[in-house]
């Protein structure tokens, strides 16, 4: 089809030329590998205008790595070759009525690596740099994070915050994953990072502030996770390995085979391991007569999980390409948590004491399909794309939970309270997004796309509680629900960028269509939610030469609840602090405001950047602790309590104070102010937060290299209260070995001075309560990677050769039927 559709666009344009046009031109050339002399298939060959470097046109050479042009007008051109593995090649020509047909001489490529130490030291790539709309930082400079996840690589990056559970935020709001600049498959951003081992992550792309082309949820912004991808002729692989003083083992496989057309790539990931924890809650009661609850636990969690990727692009032809692929995840985590709870009176006398014993299993398989196609034009930087993906979750839980209470002041035991939980849940996901981007004029562009996104949840939670005396377990209707929630979410946007002398501008305008429909059948109720917003988008460029930049960007975003948020099952797996969901939840709406100024220092290879943000959300959604004056049990969920306004300020300096030594420093103050009431309450609490980001690194001989890197928070605001300050610093050694670092050894200390916690204080009317809880973050991990591999565009095309060659040789002479006596 696509031939047939050329041949009609060529007729149609031969027999549309004037009687009088200038006379056919052609210029055709042969690409090859200056040592073998063969030619290199699919080297990519453009022709640029002389006098402004500008494209006129591109192909890919053929399988003898020839190629041609016909039709170009009259003048001088750039003919310029690039091809992954080889160094650049740039030839000029020109073309008059005289040599309107020019035949190139060969051009051969030199192999990128003749000058191996210049190539590395010239193109070091940096490990910060800033965009129009985001903040751009490398991977594979985070040495503390190697043998990790995803996870590990956000605790190193200035203004991401990572708590103990591995929830991750921005700017201390929510955020949505993106995986390769489309939204993740695995569902919730923790699970998203935790699948994704470190060592393939090639860039972290924080977005503060997105454009109008990205959806809207998530009111901290976009945190895109760039995977490293080969696509040189040839093979690469990947293998990595590494254990810690948990226990916890890592390894992990990452490859891809180029052949002409196709390129294969596939990973696999497995990850073994178990975390301990701890937790300490003091609260004060300040109703009737004053009491108090003190309570702690122990837990210990072990988990392990395989994930995997596998897929293909074919590039069909010089403009359209087609990538499939296919991942997986299976996960098992088992937890056993010892609670132990006292209970005093006024005097701080034991009046009873309870030990609780919760143990508990779950799997999940998380399976997903992606289809992305790609379209280029001959006019520079047109594209057409569009992407289907599907994913669907199974997961199967069961808990047992065991309570003895003993009351004062002879120990007299109670019946022991015992239950079941079996919990059982699917979620399948569709996703579909087609962008379209069309050059205007010499420097304007246009941008517009639509998207459909379909999430649906069932869950079923069966809770059974032990008869004390008919000795058998009933259902409890209380604990058990089953749910059923359904979200659809269509958008379409459009973008437009442009120049006006030294200023750049892009503005844009999102429209989402949300439907939330969620029905628990246990409790015959139902949420039913519609949702039209447009969200509006605005950057401005101001180049101020000499390096230096100054942005400006306004945006609108959203922050819709997610499943777990509305579930209204009730959670007492500590039964002093119950959990439950709110089908009542609204989404909350952000307003911000950013400006940022940079300045880039070429010689010395150091920057600067500075700016400030503000940003006004409405509906906050905050988690609210009620407590039960009766019982003493305090119960807790997301309420949309108030309006917040933030106002921050934000500075880096990046440093080379030697050329073995680069610094870098971080630092963000931040006024909150949260004003609002909640079913006759009033929420109304202020705060002036800072933290502080450092990063050294240091190049030793011997290819030894060395990270250190330390933060510190002040308390930060929440509406019942305030979270502690938290601060902790790692350190990392690395050490490249063999020819071109192919082997790398990794030595991780994480949490060196075992400071990161997670403390928090509430204050209401009723009660007052301090919250302690740590994990195991104090750890050494050791970690291998080792990769090999071969770019060469022509080693497949002559192992086949010599097969062939071989084969002959071993075939006898022929010889004829009397010969063979037939």
């Amino acid at each position: 089809m696509m031939k047939y559709f050329v041949c009609t666009l060529l007729m149609c344009s031969l027999f549309s030329f004037p009687l009088h046009a200038q006379q056919p031109t052609k210029i055709s050339g042969k690409v090859v590998d200056a040592i073998s002399k063969q030619g290199v298939e699919f080297a990519s060959v453009v022709v640029l205008r002389a006098i402004d470097s500008s494209l006129v046109n591109g192909v890919y050479t053929d399988a003898k790595g020839l190629f041609s042009y016909s039709n170009l007008p009259f003048g001088k051109y750039i003919v310029r070759v690039t091809f992954m593995g080889y160094e650049k090649l740039e030839k000029g020509f020109e073309l008059t009525a005289q040599h309107a047909v020019t035949v190139l001489p060969t051009l051969q490529l030199h192999t990128a690596g003749t000058n191996l130490k210049a190539v590395e030291i010239k193109t070091e790539k940096p490990a910060f740099s800033m965009q129009i709309d985001r903040q751009v930082f490398d991977a594979g400079s985070i040495i503390t994070a190697e043998g990790g996840t995803g996870t590990d690589v956000l605790k190193g990056i200035p203004s991401v915050d990572v708590d103990i559970d591995n929830n991750v935020t921005l700017r201390g709001k929510s955020i949505s994953v993106y995986i390769d600049g489309k939204p993740s498959p695995f569902g919730d951003p923790k699970t998203a990072l935790e699948m994704i081992p470190a060592e393939t992550i090639d860039r972290i792309e924080v977005i503060s502030n997105p454009s109008s082309k990205f959806e809207a949820q998530g009111g901290g912004g976009i945190i895109n996770i760039v995977l490293k991808k080969d696509r040189a002729m040839g093979y690469n692989v990947m293998m990595t390995g590494g254990i810690d003083t948990r226990g916890q083992m890592n390894a992990g496989f990452n490859g891809n085979l180029r052949l002409r057309k196709l390129n294969f790539f596939g990973s696999l990931n497995g990850r073994y391991g178990d975390q301990i924890g701890s937790g300490l809650s003091k609260r004060k009661n300040m109703f009737g007569d004053t009491t108090y609850f003190n309570q702690s636990n122990e837990n210990k969690n072990i988990s392990r999980g395989q994930n995997g990727k596998f897929g293909f692009d074919y590039y069909a032809d010089n403009y359209n390409t087609i990538s499939i692929s296919t991942g997986f995840s299976n996960n098992y985590n088992s937890n056993v948590d010892s609670i132990y709870l006292n209970y005093l009176n006024n005097l701080h006398e034991q009046t009873k004491y309870s030990r609780r014993k919760n143990a508990s299993e779950s799997n999940g398989r998380n399976f997903n399909t992606s289809i992305n196609y790609k379209r280029t034009f001959e006019r520079a930087n047109e594209e057409l794309t569009a992407h289907v993906t599907y994913a669907t979750y199974n997961s199967h839980s069961n808990s047992n939970y065991n309570t003895r209470t003993f009351v004062q002041p002879n120990d007299v035991q109670q019946k022991p309270n015992v239950r079941q939980n079996f919990g059982r849940g699917h979620n399948y996901n569709w996703d579909f997004q087609t962008d379209y981007t069309r050059p205007i004029g010499t420097k304007g562009k246009l941008e517009a796309g639509v998207k459909a996104n379909v999430r649906e949840n069932e869950n079923d939670y069966i809770a059974l509680n032990f008869n004390n005396t008919t000795q058998v377990f009933d259902t409890s209707i209380t604990l058990s629900n089953s749910y059923q929630y359904k979200e659809k979410v269509f958008a379409g946007y459009f973008n437009y960028a442009n120049t006006l002398g030294r200023v750049g501008y892009q503005v844009g305008l999102r429209a989402e269509q949300a439907t939330l429909d969620g029905y628990s059948f246990t409790k015959d109720t139902s949420v039913n939610n519609r949702f039209t917003n447009f969200f509006p988008s605005l950057y401005l460029k101001y180049d101020l030469r000499n390096n230096q930049n100054l942005v400006f960007n306004y945006a609108t975003r959203t922050d819709r609840p997610n499943f777990d948020q509305l579930l209204p099952y009730l959670n007492d797996s500590d039964p002093q602090n119950l959990r439950t969901g709110n089908p009542a939840l609204q989404p909350a709406f952000t307003h911000k405001l950013e400006g940022n100024y940079t300045v880039y220092y070429p010689k010395s290879n150091n920057f600067f950047t500075t700016g400030v943000y503000y940003s006004r959300t409405e509906d906050v959604i905050e988690r609210v602790s009620i407590i039960d004056t009766k019982s003493g049990i305090t119960t807790t969920s997301p309420q949309n309590v108030a309006t917040n306004q933030n106002l921050g300020y934000t500075a880096s300096y990046k440093m080379r104070l030697f050329k073995w030594w680069t610094h870098t420093t971080t630092i963000s103050a931040e006024y909150a102010n949260m004003q609002g009431r909640n079913d006759s309450t009033n929420y109304a609490n202020e705060n002036l937060g800072a933290s502080i980001n450092i990063n050294s690194n240091f190049r030793l001989p011997k290819k030894f290299s060395i990270q250190l890197t330390g933060q510190y928070r002040t308390p930060r605001l929440m509406a019942q209260g305030t979270f502690r300050a938290n601060n902790g610093m790692d350190l990392g050694i690395r050490k490249d070995m063999l020819k071109n670092n192919r082997l790398v050894l990794s030595l991780n200390i994480s949490d060196i001075f075992f400071t990161r916690n997670y403390r928090s204080y509430y204050e209401t009317p009723t009660f007052t309560q301090e919250y302690d809880r740590r994990r195991s973050t104090r750890t050494i991990r050791l970690n291998v990677r080792y990769r090999f591999g071969k770019i060469d565009p022509n080693l497949f095309r002559r192992k086949k050769q010599t097969q062939v060659e071989e084969k002959e040789e071993e075939q006898p002479p022929r010889t004829t039927g009397r010969e063979q006596g037939l």
